[in-house]
């Protein structure tokens, strides 16, 4: 997260609404990116109650764990869902690769 908040303007500069959502609380959120991450300017969802609706949705809540997959989602303009992309749990992903993803949806690619 760190990375695409360096990256922020880039994302903007392509468009693109950076959001990020889990099950966490609103309060968790605020915590979690003010103490632990150092500050996050976009949006953190909590798809809190019910508890992982918004990610079931996408198919990626891991109702075992009671968690979301770590996983980007694009959607565009429309509400149309133009990309999905697990890392796993414990995944990574790199904000040039996203932003790549983000600019080719929004040329049309």
């Amino acid at each position: 997260m760190p990375d695409i908040e360096k990256n922020l303007d880039a994302f903007k500069a392509a468009d693109t609404q950076v959001l990020s959502i889990s099950v966490d609380s609103k309060y968790s959120h605020d915590n979690w990116a003010s103490i632990s991450l150092g500050g996050i300017s976009y949006p953190l969802l909590a798809d809190f109650h019910p508890k992982g609706k918004v990610a079931t949705s996408y198919g990626l809540y891991l109702e075992e764990k009671g968690i979301t997959d770590r996983a980007t989602v694009v959607i565009d303009k429309q509400g149309i869902v133009k990309y999905v992309q697990s890392v796993g749990v414990g995944g990574l992903r790199k904000a040039e690769d996203l932003l790549k993803i983000c600019q080719d949806i929004n040329q049309g690619n």
